[in-house]
């Protein structure tokens, strides 16, 4: 017995289909897609499994006999079916002949087979080729496969694909309509798409909230047309790709730098392991701060960076509003004596070797040996901010808890 249930329902069938040869197709994108919804037949196999099939128009309905051109071609044929119906598709089994052409594939259900269960106990055990740990968790995954029979077998006939085996209906629910942008099929990261992940990524925005402003721009996430895991695997695709180049990247970009905008300078160093260890770059509008109001310069390395374990360094000044003015900046590796006197080399280089009236930097011992190695005529003076930062660290723990000493302190020191 087949009974038709609503429209807008869930599900599908399975049936071995016999039919006369049919000519092959011209593989275009099925209306059938964004047209009504399609009904859904409910069946019921011999052994008494209920069985479903959502019928779709002729054109875009397998059937035994059908010829096609290539193998891709009657994989998508079958590919934009399963958007219709409701369901996504995998490449399962095949038979090459003895020259290598594929002489059989077997196209199913994403759903066909059975997942495989843990085994209990192998659980919580160390893995030493893995280098798992006792207690490290293991990821759950979602068991998604039931046993759907539903699939098409293509056979390699007197130069063409032909199928010769078709089974229509599923043991599982299909996508609802409503959901069918959700299909795996149906997601695709567009040029747009995959132009803001690159753009967000360089401003240190991460999928999710790519995602989310997609998903604002298009008025709703069933318009975004991808999900957040297609974001993320981009992302991830793209920081792949990066992968050790990031460093070359990053000198290709202010080479080019150096020919758009003048009196940019940079200088970078490598290390023995060409690894990237030192980059100083100034511009033009740093250098003329400089000029104007570099008697005073502040070297502050306390700003870290969240990846590659890189430190940056600016030069700062102030100008005559009390604003910040920033002379220069470089990136370091290493916070020792060698790293900051080719710094210090570099800055003196970028501003005709032009020497501050004062400096101001941490108590950073390094520094303290590195300055008076380049800076002859300036004169070095500690941060008081540091300095206050430290006072408590200095004094026993009765006065700093039981005394106002060091608001008296703070009173003293910036009043």
């Amino acid at each position: 017995m087949i009974v038709v249930v609503s429209g807008t329902g869930y599900f599908g069938e399975c049936v071995e289909m016999t039919s006369n040869v049919i000519p092959s197709t011209p593989l275009t994108q099925p209306a059938i897609v964004e047209k009504h919804t399609p009904p859904i037949l409910l069946s019921y196999s011999p052994k008494g499994n209920q069985q479903w099939i959502r019928k779709v128009e002729e054109e875009f309905m397998p059937r035994v006999g059908m010829e096609f051109n290539t193998l891709e071609d009657g994989i998508q044929f079958y590919r934009i079916y399963a958007i219709a119906c409701g369901f996504d598709i995998r490449k399962s089994s095949q038979i090459r002949f003895r020259d290598q052409i594929i002489g059989t594939k077997h196209i199913v259900c994403h759903r066909e087979g059975f997942g495989e269960k843990a085994d209990e106990t192998s659980k919580g055990k160390s893995d030493n080729n893995k280098g798992k740990s006792d207690n490290q968790k293991e990821r759950v995954t979602t068991i998604r496969r039931f046993g759907c029979t539903a699939m098409i077998k293509l056979m390699f006939q007197s130069g063409k694909y032909v199928i010769c085996q078709f089974r229509e209906g599923h043991n599982h629910p299909l996508v609802l309509v409503k959901n069918r942008e959700f299909q795996k099929l149906s997601r695709n990261l567009t040029l747009y798409h995959k132009q803001t992940i690159i753009n967000h990524s360089k401003l240190n925005i991460g999928a999710s909230k790519t995602y989310r402003i997609c998903k604002e721009v298009g008025n709703g996430y069933e318009n975004v047309g991808a999900s957040l895991l297609d974001f993320k695997n981009f992302q991830r695709e793209v920081k792949l790709f990066i992968g050790d180049a990031d460093a070359e990247m990053f000198i290709n970009n202010l080479e080019k730098l150096v020919h758009s905008k003048k009196g940019l300078q940079y200088a970078y160093h490598v290390d023995e392991g060409r690894n990237l260890s030192r980059v100083f770059w100034a511009d033009a509008h740093g250098k003329s701060g400089y000029l104007a109001f570099g008697d005073r310069v502040s070297f502050d390395p306390t700003y870290g960076t969240n990846k590659y374990c890189m430190v940056f360094t600016p030069f700062t000044g102030i100008d005559n509003h009390k604003k910040s003015v920033t002379f220069a900046s470089a990136l370091l590796s290493n916070e020792d004596e060698k790293s900051f006197i080719w710094v210090f080399e570099k800055f003196m280089d970028a501003m005709g070797r032009k020497e501050p009236h004062i400096i101001i930097t941490d108590q950073d011992p390094a520094i303290r040996n590195a300055v008076p190695t380049v800076l002859k005529t300036a004169k070095h003076r500690f941060c008081m901010w540091h300095i206050m930062n430290k006072v408590a660290d200095k004094i026993d723990i009765i006065t700093r808890k039981e005394t106002d000493f060091l608001s008296r302190l703070n009173g003293v020191v910036w009043n």
